[in-house]
């Protein structure tokens, strides 16, 4: 892509447009500069921008660049390219081989950048990488590349918006002084305003001190629901209007306006003639004599019914559910903070949280609708109220969860009382329309105590909720210290697992599977170590919670497959008699939708025959409730050639019917029966009758975790196809498993 004359003043213009040319040197820039030199393992990187005669560099690393003439520059040829460009060797390039750069210090060799692009597609200049030998960048290499290069276009463009941002903060500190004199000259208006509405006659009245005589405006009346017609009240008998809840507070502004001439202004309800409660603004004031006396006072009377229910109404509106009617989290937050300040008060009295999620209730919005599902939180909300009783507030948080406070003794004795009243009331379905919808309800509690924070106490009845759902939910679950413990050490562990993805310190190791007729190898699993930087290699029962969470088991699956696949390929290259490598799926891989592609795609890139890599699926896996595409992928993967094995065939509720449903080549007996088998008789009639069903399925059977002799034979006399254990071998990293495959290699030929 060359620069013709008009787009290269566009493009100069869209470049001083980002004022970075001249710039002093920035952290950020230099640290991308050195990723990039680090990443790629090269001698020098830099960022440059192509300006009009000259190539100036805002960053460099490994080498002391500020600028060179653009004439015959890299970056030049480089940026007029405008995609990837890359010089394997500048030296016999007859283009560049003249080059200063290349010619001179620092003798560049290699050369390859990816341009800094606008977001309207100019070209402003290139991150560039260099080295003193003649290489070439592979796949990875421009990825990496490209990505750093976007991390740079990224803070060019935050570059551009600091400086206008600058700017634009200059307009809005003139363009606010100018508000603000606008501002005192309408403010001087709107008190002449003020004054001007004060001494109107809407809804106006007036009481002359000497005379006794109150003279109201037509409005008044029909405020208060009198004739306008009828007779005058007298001044005396005008506090019967004011409601009793203000009447004093009213009657003695009253007083001071007529005996200090004090001017006044207030909101107050009334009683009017029809007994229906009103609210009024009143303003009055006073005119006084020469000798200082009151001689009128005169005001004005507006009816603001209708903004205090407004304003009822957005404050109920932000404090309140609007479909329960029950107080929002926020109320209930302050509430519960203040009760916890307060609960030292009462010796050996605390403050109960019982924290209430509404099990199953997507369901109920999915099968039934959403309408029914607003039906069924109403009702839970009446029910709760009525178990909580007088004493107790609950409260709607959010979606299916509420939380009840109420005052209960040191060792929480009534929450379980008030856990008990919930569960009864909860047990009769919502009615709804001609449905019946049963309602369930996982139930956390804690109690707080003087002193202590609303935060703490709810996380703590947060924790003893996910406890009562992860227990099978119908429940309740009161909090316990250890609970904490056992959260923190979750999220310990999930942040040392991040950080051990993060450095590269998971591998895998390799334990191997042998026929147990013929004792030759049939093939290695790959099992995931954690190499820590003390060198401690750790197993999952170190790290096992990280496999459990979803995001992290993509991430970790992913990682496993890429290994085995990327070591089958290399002991296939070496002419290994290696059999095949298990890798173990979760269930989040498979949700993914796209596993058997991935997987397939994998195998091709690395040139690894299908028959290499066997998929192993526990029977949670299988009895997941996205089932259906579980079968497909499993289906897709066999039809590839790629052998399915069953694992831990045995611990959960799968069953021989799911080996018709499932394209399943191996089945793994489980440690558990193996471990048992010579002990219970029971083990040992499951085990029999597994294999025996298996093999009239055409499946062949693998016992892992065999320790000894005993089990061995036995196994071997059941009809077990294959072994797996620590009788055979332990698992081992990947030069060992090498050792043991030159090994089997070498008596192979001889």
């Amino acid at each position: 892509m060359q620069f013709d004359a008009e787009r290269e003043v566009k493009r100069l213009r869209e470049l001083h447009r980002y004022q970075i040319l001249d710039t002093r040197r920035e952290p950020e820039f230099d640290a991308m500069c050195e990723l990039a030199r680090k990443s790629l393992r090269l001698s020098m990187a830099g960022i440059a921008f192509v300006d009009r005669d000259r190539v100036w560099y805002k960053a460099a690393s490994g080498v002391a660049l500020t600028e060179v003439p653009r004439a015959g520059s890299l970056v030049d040829a480089a940026a007029s390219e405008g995609g990837h460009f890359e010089i394997e060797d500048a030296a016999s390039d007859p283009r560049f081989r003249n080059n200063p750069c290349v010619r001179n210090p620092p003798f560049l060799s290699f050369f390859a950048s990816v341009p800094l692009v606008s977001p309207n597609g100019y070209v402003l200049g290139v991150l560039c990488v260099g080295d003193l030998q003649a290489r070439k960048l592979d796949d990875g290499g421009r990825f990496i590349l490209g990505q750093i290069a976007k991390v740079v276009s990224d803070r060019i463009r935050l570059h551009r918006i600091k400086i206008e941002r600058t700017r634009e903060n200059a307009r809005k500190r003139a363009r606010n002084a100018k508000i603000a004199e606008q501002k005192s000259e309408i403010g001087k208006q709107r008190r002449l305003l003020e004054q001007t509405s004060r001494i109107a006659r809407i809804g106006g009245w007036e009481y002359d001190v000497q005379e006794r005589r109150l003279v109201w405006s037509a409005e008044i009346f029909k405020i208060l629901d009198l004739d306008p017609n009828g007779q005058q009240p007298a001044f005396e008998d005008v506090p019967q209007f004011y409601h009793p809840d203000m009447r004093d507070e009213v009657v003695a502004n009253i007083k001071d306006a007529l005996r200090l001439g004090r001017a006044f202004e207030m909101d107050f309800p009334i009683l009017p003639a029809s007994g229906a409660k009103r609210w009024v603004r009143c303003l009055c004031e006073a005119e006084c004599d020469r000798t200082g006396a009151v001689r009128r006072l005169i005001g004005t009377i507006q009816d603001i019914t209708d903004q205090i229910a407004t304003k009822d109404e957005i404050t109920y509106i932000a404090t309140h559910d609007v479909l329960t009617g029950l107080p929002n989290r926020a109320v209930f937050q302050d509430r519960l903070a203040a009760a916890l300040k307060v609960a030292g008060q009462d010796v050996g009295r605390c403050v109960g949280l019982v924290l209430v999620d509404v099990d199953h209730f997507k369901e109920v919005n999915d099968t039934l609708g959403h309408p029914a599902g607003d039906a069924l939180l109403a009702e839970v909300g009446r029910r709760l109220t009525e178990a909580a009783g007088p004493d107790g507030l609950v409260a709607r948080l959010g979606g299916d969860e509420f939380a009840i406070m109420s005052p209960v003794s040191d060792d929480g004795r009534e929450n379980g009382i008030l856990a008990n009243r919930i569960m009864a009331l909860l047990q009769e379905p919502v009615a709804y329309g001609d449905e019946s919808i049963p309602v369930t309800a996982s139930l956390g509690s804690a109690v707080g105590r003087s002193g202590e924070l609303a935060d703490q106490l709810f996380k703590d009845a947060d924790i003893a909720l996910y406890e009562a759902k992860a227990s099978g939910r119908n429940r309740t679950v009161p909090f316990n210290r250890s609970m904490r413990d056992e959260i923190e050490l979750r999220q310990l562990i999930l942040r040392a697992i991040r950080h051990a993805i993060e450095a590269d310190e998971l591998l895998l190791y390799y334990q191997p599977q042998y026929g147990l007729r013929s004792e030759d190898l049939f093939g290695f699993e790959a099992l995931l170590r954690w190499k820590r930087p003390d060198g401690f290699v750790a197993g999952p029962a170190f790290f096992g919670i990280a496999l459990e969470d979803p995001q992290l088991s993509l991430i970790i699956g992913d990682l496993v497959l890429d290994q085995a696949v990327r070591q089958a390929a290399a002991w296939h290259r070496a002419g290994y008699p290696f059999g095949h490598i298990a890798v173990n799926f979760s269930t989040s891989q498979f949700r993914r939708g796209d596993l058997a592609e991935m997987i397939i795609d994998l195998l091709a890139r690395h040139a690894v025959p299908p028959a290499m890599l066997s998929v192993e699926v526990t029977e949670n896996v299988l009895l997941a409730r996205d089932s259906g595409n579980v079968v497909r992928t499993l289906a897709r993967l066999s039809g590839h050639g790629i052998r399915i094995a069953l694992d831990d065939f045995g611990t959960g509720y799968a069953s021989l019917t799911h080996l018709k449903e499932f394209p399943v080549d191996l089945l793994k007996i489980d440690r558990s029966f193996v471990s048992t088998l010579l002990d219970q008789r029971e083990s040992a009639a499951i085990v029999r009758g597994v294999i025996a069903l298996a093999h009239d399925l055409g499946v062949a059977v693998i016992s892992e975790g065999i320790e000894t002799v005993e089990q061995r034979d036995m196994l071997r006399a059941l009809g077990s196809d294959y072994a797996q254990g620590y009788l055979f071998a332990r698992p081992m990293p990947a030069e060992d498993a090498e050792d043991l495959l030159r090994g089997i290699r070498m008596r192979a030929t001889g």
